[in-house]
């Protein structure tokens, strides 16, 4: 086990292809195989998961979007998930917006639809009128696909989570219980700082 190699203060790391990636603290290591993110194999953490098509994703929404928000139309360069990975939403071309910091952090996991209620921005980029248009149904879709892909499909660490935290059964810890607060963001008229926030 992982306790083998106390001696080395970091652990190598590949994906699930099998390609290097940054090696790790022990306890990230750790954390990674209680978690069932990982399994150790001859002394190498190997992840459940692609990280590496995160980065692609990235890059390929940034070129589409550029360095505006989807939201409210200011710069931005954080990929948001229009509907948030707790809910099911994927890193994908047809779920991720380029956004501000304001924007994607203040949401605090928050649907699209709750989101454009509290700030009374309008957005007109194509990706988040497509799901507000059809929440419900990109909801259920979601959801679907969590229960029936595989682990192997998702290509962050926070979508494995969250896929481990719902076939464990573990429904509160991956999603919101209440409604969250009304954020305090840039659509607010007072100078007060962001509330509880969301930050992956």
């Amino acid at each position: 086990m992982i306790n083998d190699i106390i001696v080395h203060e970091t652990v190598p790391v590949v994906d699930l292809d099998g390609r290097p990636l940054s090696p790790c603290t022990l306890e990230k290591a750790q954390q990674n195989l209680n978690d069932g993110l990982a399994i150790w194999h001859e002394g190498v953490l190997r992840l459940n998961y692609r990280p590496l098509a995160y980065r692609r994703i990235y890059h390929r929404v940034r070129r589409r979007d550029g360095l505006t928000c989807g939201w409210c139309g200011e710069p931005g360069s954080t990929l948001e998930h229009v509907l948030p990975i707790c809910w099911g939403g994927r890193t994908s071309l047809d779920n991720c917006v380029v956004a501000c910091r304001a924007c994607n952090h203040s949401r605090n996991n928050a649907l699209p639809s709750a989101f454009v209620a509290w700030t009374g921005v309008r957005p007109t980029h194509p990706v988040i009128l497509g799901i507000l248009r059809h929440e419900a149904k990109a909801l259920a879709a979601a959801e679907a696909s969590l229960r029936s892909r595989p682990l192997s499909t998702c290509i962050s660490k926070e979508e494995a989570q969250i896929w481990v935290a719902y076939h464990q059964g573990d429904i509160e810890r991956i999603r919101p219980s209440v409604t969250p607060i009304r954020p305090a963001s840039r659509y607010r008229a007072t100078s007060e700082p962001f509330g509880q926030v969301f930050i992956p």
